[in-house]
């Protein structure tokens, strides 16, 4: 067999493959005496028939399937051996295609054009800036981040009345113009909080139900609009606008969350182990976890400016009419012209960064391995049942839990993706230039908001 590489342009080539009779004749042979010993042909005893009567019937049929094989098979060692890195699979050839008759000792060519990967000049380094944004964490934060900390961690009771709030369980059945259940008619439990309610003769009867206390409403009216009602019952607007739709409100339960107490037990309560004494010290501890929580979502604004910004930095050359070729003849359902048209500009970009990322991952030895992920899943099973375990039977129930997840590809997959994402983030960090920008909390989402936005155009 022979196969040669002929360049056509800066990032294209064609390769050529010569199958000569000696390099298929042997195997098509051997086939067919198989055939032949199975052949069960009327007329003729089993592995009796004439081995030209199979070689008429199976020949050309044998002969083809080997061709296959051969070119599947030496196309893909020829590309290994060559170390060329390809954009997209090889593509026939369709101008210098020899039409093939499969007769014995009749040869093969084929030609197959193939996409190569441009050499990048990757420019990392500190001459790179990129912004590194600092969520502000003011005291009304602190504020808010306090009272959901006491509420969190408050002491519940069950009141006469509700008091601002405090949240009223209630069980809604529809009922008719009688007050009778209407058959098969909504039925759901309802949580309805009062002092969120805007319109002031809703709040009040509400503020004055005792447990058990029966309230029949004809929720838009009863709460001013639709709209307002399906927000305050938790419900959708078909529900509510349902015509002539009356719910039996029947009071279960009150429910009143005391806040804790900002004493040292609360502090220690919320900070095990910090030794916090006293509420400055407490609001100093909350601020810092606050900013500490923010940092994931800053971070991945920091990885996307990055990408945007060597995106940019980086020249990347691409085949364009070979890729735009391989789109048209990769795609099962064969897209009109002008869609490939309309939709190359995206999966260029696309592929410029799979390019830079793979020379990224390459040039600093980013790897994942099986054992990352093993111990990805097993921090989040400890996080999650909040211990560790130095039992080994029980080590053992939980490392079998890690194998049962191990099986589970496409969650692999995506914890996979996790992890070099982490790592290239840990490059970006170490290598570029980070300028500190901060930001209040409400400017950080305005700026990530923009920053999803320009991704999806």
């Amino acid at each position: 067999m022979n196969i040669t590489k002929e360049t056509t342009g800066e990032l294209t080539a064609t390769i050529r493959m010569e199958i000569s009779p000696a390099d298929y004749q042997e195997v098509v042979l051997k086939k067919l005496k198989e055939y032949q010993r199975k052949a069960n042909i009327p007329g003729f005893r089993p592995g009796k028939v004439p081995p030209g009567l199979i070689r008429k019937m199976y020949g050309k049929a044998v002969m083809a399937e080997e061709i296959k094989t051969l070119i599947s098979e030496n196309l893909s060692s020829y590309l290994t051996d060559q170390k060329l890195d390809l954009l997209g699979n090889p593509l026939p050839n369709k101008e210098k295609i020899h039409p093939a008759k499969f007769e014995d000792g009749e040869s093969f060519i084929f030609h197959f054009d193939i996409g190569l990967s441009p050499q990048i000049n990757l420019l990392l380094g500190p001459g790179l800036t990129v912004k590194k944004y600092l969520i502000k964490v003011d005291d009304k934060m602190v504020d808010d981040y306090i009272r959901e900390l006491q509420k969190q961690n408050g002491t519940f009771s069950s009141p006469e009345t509700p008091g601002p709030g405090d949240m009223i369980s209630a069980d809604a059945t529809e009922v008719d113009a009688d007050e009778h259940p209407v058959d098969s008619g909504f039925r759901k439990n309802l949580f309805i909080y009062p002092d969120k309610i805007t319109l002031e003769s809703a709040r009040t009867k509400l503020m004055d139900l005792h447990k058990d206390d029966l309230l029949v409403i004809s929720p838009g009216d009863f709460f001013g609009s639709a709209e307002e009602a399906a927000r305050m019952l938790n419900l959708p607007g078909e529900t509510i606008a349902k015509p002539g739709l009356t719910l039996a409100l029947k009071c279960t339960h009150i429910s009143h969350n005391e806040p804790a107490e900002l004493n040292t037990e609360f502090f220690t309560k919320v900070f095990p182990g910090k030794g916090i004494e006293n509420e400055a010290d407490f609001r100093e501890q909350v601020r810092t976890d606050a900013a500490a929580s923010f940092s994931r979502e800053t971070d991945k604004l920091l990885f996307h400016e990055a990408i945007d910004l060597l995106g940019g930095k980086t020249e990347v050359k691409l085949p364009d009419q070979f890729l735009k070729r391989w789109m048209r003849e990769h795609d099962d359902n064969k897209l009109p012209e002008e869609e490939i048209e309309k939709q190359y500009p995206s999966f260029s970009r696309s592929m410029k960064w799979q390019l830079i990322e793979n020379k990224l991952i390459k040039d600093n030895l980013i790897e994942v391995k099986e054992e990352d992920i093993r111990n990805y899943i097993r921090t989040n099973i400890f996080r999650q049942v909040n211990r560790e375990f130095t039992d080994p039977d029980m080590a053992q129930k939980y490392e079998s839990i890690v194998d049962t997840f191990m099986q589970n590809k496409e969650q692999v997959q995506k914890i996979n993706d996790q992890l070099f994402s982490a790592k290239l983030l840990e490059v970006f960090k170490e290598k570029l230039t980070l300028d500190p920008v901060e930001v209040t909390y409400e400017e950080f989402l305005t700026l990530a908001s923009a920053k999803n936005n320009h991704k999806h155009e």
